[in-house]
């Protein structure tokens, strides 16, 4: 498990960013990417402690708890802006061959004035989809590790893959307990709608899956922001959201939460995050 010491450090390096470097050496000039999910809310423990172990929670707005149990969602091909500096060539032997790479190409555009000087178009990183990830599922593309050029990203784009009513978009199975009955929130959805992954705020640092890696970029979804303008307990309460067995699905609100399910899709369409690593010691 990571030190606090790393989850303050990675967070500080996310938002300075990080210049690509020369050299040959692969693991020097590279990032390790990955998908993931997560959260950067400060639990407090029973003992007034902070509990760094709970990636996996969020609350709803009245303080329900739920914790993730399956986490599924499915990407078409992921698209990142490189800077000039970046040259696909010095990264030929790392980038697979599922991972196309464009250089920028210099605008010939002839400026109009001395205060008009046209931007060159940039280069382009080009991750082939669909690609998964969620629960135990590290990224990986014919069975390989990701690897791309190590230079700051300020955003990845991409949009849902639809797959099918077996492979949804998105799929999301959290426990959580109301009136001392544990139950389920299941939430399912396919789409092919755009998603963005962009700096959200200071991280507190890196899934857990990649703390043993020297460097590794990725874009990751904030479950924290997920629940946070529905009111559950109420709902459930007056019956404007009811229960199949044990199961909670936000599709059956109505009167005060008759857009809960909307409001969650939302949610979990604007929630997609950057996190940037670099182990310095």
């Amino acid at each position: 498990m990571p030190s606090r010491s790393w989850y303050r450090a990675v967070g500080l390096i996310a938002t300075l960013g990080l210049s690509a470097c020369g050299g040959d050496d692969a693991p020097e000039t590279t990032y390790l990417f990955g998908l993931s999910y997560g959260s950067d809310s400060v639990w407090l423990t029973p003992e007034g402690g902070i509990d760094y172990t709970s990636p996996s929670r969020f609350l709803s707005a009245d303080g329900l708890r739920f914790s993730v149990e399956t986490l599924k969602y499915r990407l078409a091909e992921l698209r990142m802006d490189l800077p000039p500096e970046v040259r696909c060539e010095d990264y030929a032997e790392v980038l697979l061959p599922e991972l196309s790479c464009e250089n920028s190409v210099p605008n010939t555009q002839a400026p109009r004035d001395i205060f008009d000087f046209p931007e060159d178009p940039p280069g382009k990183l080009h991750i082939r989809g669909p690609v998964e990830a969620g629960t135990d599922t590290p990224l990986s593309i014919g069975g390989k590790q990701v690897f791309i050029p190590r230079t700051y990203y300020r955003t990845i784009d991409s949009r849902w893959d639809p797959g099918t009513p077996e492979h949804p978009s998105f799929l999301l199975r959290a426990i959580f307990t109301y009136q001392e009955r544990p139950l389920v929130l299941e939430v399912v959805f396919q789409s092919e709608e755009p998603l963005r992954f962009s700096h959200l705020g200071v991280s507190t640092g890196l899934p857990e899956e990649f703390a043993d890696h020297p460097a590794v970029f990725g874009g990751r979804l904030l479950v924290d922001r997920w629940l946070w303008d529905v009111d559950i307990s109420s709902c459930l309460s007056t019956g404007d959201l009811t229960l199949d067995g044990d199961v909670l699905r936000l599709e059956t609100g109505r009167g005060a939460c008759a857009d809960a399910a909307t409001k969650l899709r939302r949610n979990i369409q604007n929630s997609g995050d950057l996190y940037t690593g670099l182990r310095i010691w």
